[in-house]
């Protein structure tokens, strides 16, 4: 075994300290060096060898604090990289989580799950073909060994991680034992016995080439038409907190989608009551779920983050207590494509949760649709009319163009992120439209996600409402009415921080409306 500067061999860390490994893992070890250990002795003389483990960091560790260091150092390797992947028909790599969610581009090159290098001169001429200023990484079994060598010795930069993306499953579910996935290829069940591998249209997109594999030989059915494999994929972002009693209906209304070119991205901020379970749970059954845990953070935060891993033309946003018509990305996508606009909005059913019953406001009498210019629909925000004060400020009830949210991110640690966000995706439209149908289904819980985001704090209120109209002057828009509002808003802050107690902002608000009066006086 050879190596050079830019050329490392690996070996299993298991040679010292093998009291680290679980019961499982010491005891296949200590079998493999009954049957192995002249081989090691004799070929295995080097210095010193890196470790293949690089690929199995999570589930045969005792301890598996340092899990997550190692997978975030393994996917700064790729972040920003444009990736080539080469691996088994079913495996699947990504597919389901966001190993890759942060590289520049991502391309695949399919091959035989067993036995591939009966075709290895045509694998490496296409890996070649396509090599060019690419990082490869190689999911292959025996056959990456030879292959990433060889790629080495022409020159390509390449990397073999066989089992990494069944081990970030396992710590992403936090699997205490090996468990099979059921819908791609799972390390060490190489038999893969009753696979469902469903259709995932992303997956099928970044396929350039298949070796020794015929799509007609695929063990699974291509249910996707050609019609939906051209529709624009929709990114649907759902922070979660602590939802469990609410976040399976949530879910299941997205999944009984019409439109269903869509990815799903939940947001686990930190849950402590099982919402991560539920997730990883649902994101095991369809592989257009992928699940993200951090530590809690909040609301923006995890809308922030949702948006970082979208893939879609398009986003929306779904609260994990709410839920949604099985025709709402339907009716907001072709009401967006057919007006040609760049946001579209949909009203909404306020659901009681104490009394599991519906509050409708709209009514099927009241419907009507209609395309607005970013100055007809600020004009909006002040009306009580068809819920428009409440539609105009929430995130969800709307599908935004991706690219509107370039530049554009919520606020951390502060109250009103949607007040002091939304407003800001108008201001980079062309058009909006709107349809006066409640699509979504708003939950009026004590503790609900939703309702935490109704909470006021009066000096945001008017901070955000003051750099609002700063925008709107500095942008040359008619902020005739959005004066008036401020005044309005002005002496609702007032008697509220006279009612709280919060007396230097009371007299600040005071001030503001006694210039404001003494100007009026002068006019």
């Amino acid at each position: 075994m050879t190596k050079s500067p830019d050329f490392l061999v690996c070996l299993p860390d298991v040679f010292q300290q093998l009291e680290r490994y679980n019961s499982n893992a010491v005891h296949f070890w200590q079998q493999h060096f009954a049957r192995y250990q002249t081989f090691y002795q004799e070929h295995c003389q080097s210095p010193w060898y890196g470790s293949t483990f690089i690929s199995r960091p999570y589930i045969d560790l005792l301890d598996k604090g340092q899990a997550a260091a190692s997978f975030q150092a393994l996917k700064a390797l790729w972040q920003g990289r444009d990736v080539l992947l080469v691996e088994g028909e079913t495996s699947r790599s990504g597919v389901g989580n966001d190993l890759f969610a942060g590289v520049g581009s991502l391309e695949r090159i399919i091959c035989p799950s067993r036995n591939a290098f009966a075709h290895y001169a045509e694998i490496e001429a296409a890996v070649r073909a396509r090599a060019e200023k690419r990082l490869i990484l190689v999911m292959l079994g025996p056959t990456a060994k030879v292959l990433v060598r060889d790629l080495h010795a022409a020159g390509y930069q390449a990397l073999d991680l066989g089992h990494i993306d069944s081990e970030y499953e396992w710590f992403q579910m936090g699997a205490t034992h090996k468990v099979p996935l059921g819908y791609k290829h799972t390390a060490e069940f190489n038999y893969d016995e009753g696979l469902r591998l469903e259709v995932n249209l992303d997956y099928e997109r970044q396929i350039v080439a298949r070796i020794g594999v015929e799509e007609d030989d695929m063990d699974f059915e291509v249910k996707g038409s050609q019609e939906q494999l051209q529709a624009e994929l929709i990114s649907i972002v759902v922070p979660v907190y602590n939802a469990a009693d609410y976040l399976r209906r949530c879910l299941d209304s997205i999944l009984k989608q019409t439109y269903d070119r869509f990815e799903v991205i939940l947001v686990n901020d930190g849950s402590t009551d099982g919402s991560g379970g539920i997730c990883q749970d649902y994101a095991a059954r369809d592989s257009r779920i992928q699940v993200v845990h951090q530590e809690n953070q909040g609301p923006s935060a995890a809308r922030n983050r949702g948006i970082q891993l979208a893939q879609g033309e398009y986003v929306t946003f779904v609260d994990a207590d709410d839920f949604v018509e099985a025709t709402y990305l339907e009716v907001l996508y072709q009401s967006l494509v057919e007006h040609d606009a760049d946001i579209s909005i949909c009203n909404f059913t306020s659901f009681n949760e104490e009394r599991q019953s519906f509050l409708f406001s709209i009514t099927q009498e009241m419907f009507f649709e209609q395309t607005y210019s970013v100055q007809e629909w600020l004009q909006k925000e002040s009306s009580g009319a068809n819920n428009f004060h409440l539609v105009f400020t929430f995130s969800p009830m709307k599908l935004f163009k991706r690219a509107l949210w370039e530049g554009i991110a919520y606020p951390l640690g502060r109250l009103r992120e949607d007040d002091a966000t939304i407003y800001k995706l108008y201001l980079k439209a062309k058009r909006i439209h709107f349809i006066n149908q409640p699509l979504y289904y708003y939950s009026q819980s004590p503790a609900g996600l939703s309702r935490n985001q109704m909470q006021t704090d009066t000096a945001s209120m008017l901070a955000i409402a003051e750099e609002r109209l700063a925008l709107l002057v500095a942008l040359g828009y008619d902020v005739t009415e959005h004066v008036e509002s401020y005044h309005r808003r002005l002496e609702k802050c007032q008697a509220d921080a006279l009612y709280s107690g919060q007396i230097e902002l009371y007299q600040q608000i005071s001030s503001k409306l006694d210039l404001l009066a003494h100007h009026r006086k002068e006019d």
